[in-house]
């Protein structure tokens, strides 16, 4: 008998597996010696827990795998179930449930198969792995006996059936409040399957705790059966002075209903009582979906992100994902929330006119100030996003070593850490500008944009530098301006490696 093993198993999520999944745990309980009443009773509880599995966390049209993984040790059997599916709400657990909470009816009841599992193991744990799904893990002690508390009385359910679409009913949209955060794990579940680029909103605790410390504010449908059916929200980095307008969703069987344009008003409501100078949004190109939804809400280009999000896509919500990431581009909007203070630009040349009209889409004055050089040492920040493979490299101060810093950062994102897109800012209200923008053209950076509000004395200029081709077929851009844009920067990127050539 070996003391010590592990072994996996994957199997479809089909009810006519689950004959495999009961052998499997009753051969690994005889393995760990357990008497043959406890060893059926754990391979039923590893049958329910993947019945669970099937039957909830997935939609109709979903069938991705699941794998059971056991432990065999000195002290104990453990039995993993992880699956990729909805995240799992813990209070629908009869063993985290408060006695009575739910009538044995309740839509939300999970019912005998998670009593069963619990009576069975010594040890149940929940644990949301995020992107990577979640998983149910069964503990027997080797030296203990099973519980036998007597099974709850819940009556077995299933997540709510989505509402047929346009079916007209009443929708409560109010504030996200932490207790919320499951049900938008699942929404975002819903709508996206895994590739939402926030990850926070595949692990409810985050996001919980993101609204708990303000740092997220966010906006939720509820529909009649109680179930969140829509989200919008924005996130405060450190909580400065700047919010980022993003994670909507909208279930699809209740778009269609005014949601997306509710749910807007009532959190431009909750963004002016935080008397925040700006508001931005990144919207993605691969859909116009977003950006129609930054357009409504006032917002503004001011910018485009060539590449600058990698992400698995799923040819349709429940397919499997491409064998590798996507890299796409992304939209720049901004909206100032009060009247802005003259913007002082110290502009190179050639992108002054396109900078004039930048700030004209924003609805913002400019003022031109002349150039001047640097003095004393420069402030340069670097950082590299390991799940989006993008470097950034963000000018505080520009100062005489500014430039070489500049290029060996370049260099150590693409080189060491691999970035295939690293993006630079420039202060804009800084005299030394028009030079340093000059000069880093000389290691391939090229025009992308503005970004107000983003240096210590005003706003940025954003550069880029890319090492992969985009590919303009998917590229779908609603604005005139952003198309505009686009242009402007393919042109420029052109310019700069024509230069590098020569």
């Amino acid at each position: 008998m070996p003391s010590a093993l592990r072994t996996e198993l994957s199997l479809p999520a089909e009810a006519r597996m689950l004959r495999l999944a009961h052998d499997f745990g009753r051969n690994l309980a005889a393995l760990a010696d357990f008497p043959e009443d406890q060893a059926n009773l754990l391979a039923q509880a590893l049958c329910e827990a993947c019945k669970n599995s099937i039957e909830h966390a997935f939609d109709e049209d979903e069938a991705p795998p699941i794998t059971l993984i056991g432990e065999l040790t000195p002290a104990a059997l453990t039995l993993s179930i992880c699956d990729q599916g909805l995240p799992f709400d813990q209070s629908l657990d009869p063993a985290v449930s408060k006695p009575g909470s739910e009538p044995p009816d309740s839509p939300r009841s999970c019912g005998h198969g998670l009593a069963l599992i619990h009576r069975c193991a010594d040890e149940v744990r929940w644990i949301n792995h995020g992107p990577a799904g979640k998983e149910l893990r069964l503990t027997k002690n080797r030296a203990g006996v099973c519980r036998l508390e007597p099974p709850l009385a819940h009556a077995a359910g299933s997540y709510h059936e989505p509402t047929p679409t346009g079916i007209a009913q009443d929708y409560t949209i109010r504030r996200l409040a932490p207790e919320d955060a499951i049900r938008v794990a699942q929404l975002m579940y819903r709508v996206y399957g895994y590739s939402y680029s926030n990850e926070d909103f595949y692990y409810p605790e985050r996001l919980a705790h993101d609204l708990e410390t303000g740092t997220h504010v966010g906006v939720v449908a509820v529909a009649d059966n109680s179930e969140i059916v829509g989200h919008v929200g924005v996130m405060r980095p450190n909580r400065g002075p700047l919010a980022e307008l993003g994670q909507l969703a909208v279930a699809p069987a209740h778009r269609g209903q005014g949601l997306r344009r509710r749910m807007g008003d009532r959190l431009q409501e909750e963004i002016l009582r935080l008397g925040l100078a700006g508001l931005y949004a990144e919207a993605v190109t691969i859909h116009t979906i977003s950006q129609e939804a930054s357009e409504s809400r006032g917002l503004h280009v001011a910018g485009i992100q060539l590449l600058d999000w990698q992400a698995h896509f799923k040819q349709l919500r429940n397919l499997e994902p491409e064998t590798s990431p996507q890299r796409e581009s992304m939209v720049f909007y901004f909206k100032y929330l009060a009247p802005p203070a003259p913007a002082l630009i110290c502009a190179p040349s050639r992108h002054r006119e396109i900078l004039a009209r930048i700030y004209h889409n924003l609805e913002a004055p400019v003022e031109f100030i002349p150039p001047s050089g640097p003095l004393g040492p420069g402030q340069v920040a670097v950082h590299y996003d390991r799940d989006t493979g993008a470097g950034h490299i963000q000018v505080n101060r520009i100062g005489l070593d500014t430039l070489p810093e500049i290029e060996q950062a370049r260099r150590d994102l693409c080189d060491l850490a691999g970035a295939a897109v690293v993006t630079l800012d420039l202060p804009l209200a800084q005299g030394a500008v028009p030079y340093l923008a000059d000069a880093v053209e000389a290691v391939g950076f090229f025009f992308s944009g503005v970004r107000p509000h983003t240096a210590p004395d005003g706003d940025c200029l954003r550069l880029q530098f890319l090492k992969a081709e985009p590919d303009l077929e998917r590229l779908h851009l609603t604005s005139p301006f952003a198309r505009e844009l686009l242009a402007y920067a393919l042109a420029d990127r052109t310019r700069v490696a024509q230069g590098l050539k020569q």
